[in-house]
């Protein structure tokens, strides 16, 4: 039975590596549904047109938050994406949060001090990324304070070998790592 929004709200414990809640990396689609219920939507597309680097997304609107199986690593889930409030990072609420809150944080727990980057377009309001691959989060913020997590698994230490929960390690042998989280 499908956890409901309340109950899935109070376990929204981010795990670095691990995943979120119950849902870990790993799963497939079915296990996530099974967990979550029916999405409010699933989009399937390339990342780059024309090169059979697809991935599928679930949504789940109400809950803030989408997952995203990729292709290479044979639609097991690889990414969750927070775009709302409810989700705890260390014990802390985040959305919201100011970018320099955030970077405290994350440099607490790693040490792991990490640029800023900038993806701001022409006459938009600013756009940034803290990108900490020892969290495997891209952290998204939108005029200083923090809009979105991007959320995945970690690598090896060659930056090729996932590192998939030992509840989801099947050995697995994934293709190369070809972008970032």
């Amino acid at each position: 039975m499908p956890l409901s929004k309340t109950l899935w709200q109070q376990n929204m414990n981010i795990v670095p590596g691990i995943g979120v809640g119950e849902i870990e990396y790993g799963m497939t689609e079915k296990e996530v549904i099974k967990h979550l219920g029916k999405p409010d939507k699933i989009d399937e597309e390339e990342y780059v047109e024309g090169t059979g680097d697809w991935h599928r997304v679930l949504w789940y609107s109400p809950r803030n938050v989408n997952f995203t199986f990729n292709k290479e690593d044979d639609y097991r889930l690889g990414t969750i994406t927070i775009m709302g409030s409810g989700y705890k990072l260390f014990d802390k609420e985040l959305f919201n949060a100011p970018k320099s809150l955030v970077r405290k944080i994350v440099i607490e727990h790693f040490r792991e001090l990490m640029p800023i980057e900038d993806y701001t377009l022409l006459e938009n309001e600013p756009h940034e990324c803290l990108n900490s691959d020892e969290l495997g989060i891209m952290f998204w913020f939108d005029s200083d304070n923090l809009s979105e997590m991007q959320c995945g698994y970690l690598y090896e230490s060659d930056n090729e070998t996932i590192i998939w929960p030992k509840s989801h390690n099947k050995s697995f042998k994934p293709t190369p790592k070809s972008g970032a989280v």
